[in-house]
């Protein structure tokens, strides 16, 4: 026989494992993205910039600054983005129509 008690606790599980892939996977990307708006000098740059002081030139922040970059997609990171989005999409629903029952049930 079916216990509905042990049916909560897989459901509460499932939502719990869930929540971490997401928020593991946002967390992720979210420091990557930060990661790449970050801008390095090189020493190139550096002793071109002390070149350009001793010399008294004027000085513009963006010749010294070189943004880096770097594109990390793939077909297994597009397939892992595709089935996130998409699973975060049908998660969303389903999440909405079940206390979306759970409110009709609570006001009626």
């Amino acid at each position: 026989m079916i216990s509905y008690k042990k049916i909560f606790h897989i459901f509460v599980f499932f939502l719990f494992i869930s929540f971490l892939v997401l928020y593991f996977s946002s967390a992720n990307g979210y420091y990557e993205d930060l990661n790449n708006k970050k801008s390095s000098l090189t020493e190139e740059k550096i002793k071109e910039f002390e070149n350009d002081i001793k010399n008294g030139k004027k000085i513009n922040v963006e010749d010294y600054v070189v943004n880096v970059k770097k594109d990390y997609s793939n077909i297994v990171s597009d397939f892992g983005l595709f089935t996130s989005n998409a699973f975060a999409k049908y998660f969303k629903k389903g999440m909405n129509k079940l206390f979306g029952g759970v409110d009709k049930m609570v006001n009626n």
